[in-house]
Formats: structure tokens, sequence, C-alpha cells
């Protein structure tokens, strides 16, 4: 039997979280087996630890420890049948509440880790379900190909806490296939700016958000943004590549970074904007970042990445410019891969009756993902590094069977 060090209980009391009262119960009220928030803890928990579907959930609540089901107040196995008929049925009110109640209790508890003078909040979309086998109730579908073979999508736009080395997901708004990116972050940046105002000052989002309506509302609101550029915008985006291009300087900083057989080299230049020199909202400054990767092997490649940017120099340092940029990537590179490897987002889907039963299953993943960030950064580090998240995932659920359990499960409000 493993020990559950101090640092883990520690990790796991950092995690706890509270239901929010607006959850409703779906199932009748005759017959219960099982508490409506026991079941939803059950979720949370096993998806954090791996379990992609409800028959490993299963069997997981019945490895766990007498202690964790009393906390859970799920006093036996609980079927997979069952925790699918929940799914089903459940609804997505009070899930954000619940999620916005978790993540200020992290934020508060042991205060924010962080790099950067400013707080820094990323923004992008990522899928939660594709298919072209058949419909889901309440799915919109597009054509996807010249045929007009039918697909179903549902996205969602995340925001997650980049400066926060945990990268905490801070709430998500979904949409359609016919929908964009762009009106779901027209939506979610002022609940964002409402619950999480004074943990950040920048905005940051990848080329697919680089519109002037976004930029004029991130501005509205009082934040700075730094936005991708690519061919969506044509005119900037070729400005940027000409002004850049005809700098024959040093990059005004670099970094460089080894992991996995390869040394990375990141350099940044930098134009400053006049006024009136481009059409867009508060424009100060343009950015190039060179990513060049380099091989063990003698292999080499080499990206080039553009941004616009309301900050100055002024604002932060051309050191602080470089890793803030690198930051944006960490929405894609922990948040939206962790979901994906990890837990299993786009692989599987434990309930596909309804879009309702999709967006649930978002919601608990999220609330998942956020526990297992958080246990994940208290853990010691290995060769000076975070652990694996597999590995996390394999501690975590030791702690939950062997451990002491109570300050991780969830809770009721």
């Amino acid at each position: 039997m493993r020990t559950v060090t101090g640092q883990q209980r520690r990790a796991l009391r950092h995690a706890q979280l509270s239901w929010s009262e607006q959850l409703v119960d779906p199932r009748d009220k005759q017959g219960q087996r099982h508490l409506h928030q026991g079941l939803l803890a059950l979720l949370v928990v096993g998806f954090a630890c791996g379990k992609a579907g409800l028959r490993q959930i299963e069997e997981l609540s019945e490895d766990v420890g007498a202690r964790a089901r009393r906390e859970l107040e799920v006093a036996r196995k609980v079927s997979d049948s069952t925790l699918r008929r929940l799914l089903k049925e459940q609804r997505v009110g009070g899930l954000a509440e619940t999620l916005r109640g978790w993540v200020q209790a992290l934020l508060g508890q042991e205060g924010e880790r962080h790099e950067l003078p400013l707080g820094v909040a990323s923004f992008d979309g990522k899928s939660v379900y594709s298919s072209t086998q058949k419909p889901v109730p309440g799915l919109e579908s597009v054509s996807c190909d010249e045929t007009g073979s039918p697909v179903w999508k549902l996205g969602a736009m995340r925001a997650a806490l980049t400066r926060v080395r945990a990268c905490p997901c801070l709430d998500l708004e979904f949409f359609g296939a016919k929908a964009g990116e762009s009106p779901a972050f027209r939506q979610l940046l002022p609940r964002v700016v409402e619950h999480y105002g004074e943990h950040f000052q920048v905005v940051t989002g990848d080329a697919g958000l680089c519109a002037t309506e976004n930029a004029a509302l991130v501005r509205s609101l009082g934040k700075h943004y730094v936005l991708g550029l690519k061919g969506n915008q044509p005119t900037l985006h070729g400005h940027a590549v000409e002004c850049i291009a005809d700098k024959n300087c040093p990059p005004r900083a670099h970094t460089q970074d080894r992991a996995h057989g390869k040394s990375t080299v990141r350099e940044l230049w930098t134009h400053a904007l006049k006024q009136g020199e481009v059409d867009f909202p508060d424009a100060l400054l343009l950015l190039c970042v060179r990513q060049t990767h380099l091989g063990d092997d003698g292999t080499q490649s080499t990206e080039w990445r553009y941004f616009v940017t309301s900050l100055s120099t002024v604002d932060l340092s051309f050191a602080h410019l470089l890793k803030l940029v690198r930051l944006h990537w960490a929405i894609e590179n922990q948040h939206h891969w962790t979901l994906d490897m990890v837990l299993q987002e786009d692989a599987r889907q434990p309930c596909r009756a309804n879009a309702s039963a999709l967006a649930v299953t978002a919601w608990l993943r999220t609330l998942a993902y956020n526990l297992l960030a958080a246990w994940r950064d208290r853990l010691p580090l290995k060769d000076g590094l975070p652990v694996r998240w597999e590995r996390a995932c394999e501690t975590l659920r030791d702690a939950l069977v062997h451990g002491r359990t109570e300050a991780c499960l969830p809770t009721g409000a």
C-alpha cells in the first residue's frame, strides 16, 4: 500500500470544492440510493484520476476506501448505468457557479504563484464533441465536405488564468457548429472580467480572436490585449511582417529551453506603432517571435509568429513580453492538451444522449482538470519539473483509495 505524504494531503486540502445551491437534482424523489452531489463528485474525481469511461468510474467507486465513500456519501459501488442516467438528465444550471467558487477558493487559499508583474487570462476555443455518425438531439450540424455530409459539433470558448502555475480554467461559453469563436468570446469575456477582473490585466488570444470588435471590447473593459496575427487580418499581418523584416538588429529578448531531446530557442523582435499607423484599437506594438527547434540528430525547424498588443515597453520589459507570448501557449499546451490526452475529452464521451449531457460532461471535466492541476502543482518536483500528468492521476487515485480524502472530495454547499 502506497503511503500518502503530508504534502499530498495538503494538496488535497487545496482542492476543496463546494457545490452550488443552484444545482437541481433531476432524479425522482423515490428510490434514490445515492446522494445527488455525491454522484457528481464521483464523476469529477473519476475524470481527474484519468477514468474516461463510466465503467472505469464504477470500478473506482468500488476501489475507494470506506472513508472516501463516507465523505462522498455514496455508501456502496455506483453502477455505470446510474451515472449515465444522471448525465442524461442533469442540467448545467449551477455548474458555472460551482467552478467559480472553486477557482476563487483556489486563488485565495495560498495565493497566486507567477513570474509576471501583470496577471494574464488566455482565451481559446476547443472542440467538445464532433461526429459524422449520427445526430445528437439539440446539437447543430453543418456540411463537412462537397457531398454535403453532415457533421454534428459542439465547441467551447475557454478562459484560463495562465499566469498562475496551475493554469485553472475560469469559465466556458459553448458554441455550435454554425457559430464562431468570436461571438462566444464576446459573451465570455465580460463575465470573466466581472468575477476575476482583479486577477488579470492582460487578455491573450490566438489569431481567430484577432478582430477590431474584440480588441475594442477588451479595452472598454479596462484590460490590455495580445492577439495573434495571421491571414485573417491580411493588412495588419502583412504590415507586421514588413516592419519586422526591415529590422537588421539583434532580438530584443531570447530564451533557450531543453526538453524531449530538443533545444528550443525563442527570439523576440518588436515594432513600436505610431499614431494612425494601423487601424486597430489602441494598438501600440507589433511583436514577432522566432521559435527554432534544434534536435540532437541535427534537425532544425523554425516558426515565425506575429502579434499585436495594446501594451508598450513602459508596461512590460522585452523579456516580460516574450514570457507573455509564451504564457498564452499554456492554454494549448497545458489545459487543452491535458483535457484531450489525459482526460480524453476528444476520444471519449460517456453520454451522448443529448447536447445538454455533452455540456454537463464538459463542465465536470473542467472541474476535474482544475482538481488535477491543483493536485499536481503541489506534488514534489521530479528533476526540477512537475511530475507527468499521468503520474499525477495515479497518485491522486492512491490518495483517494488509501489516504486522507475528506478535503479533496467535493462537498455540499
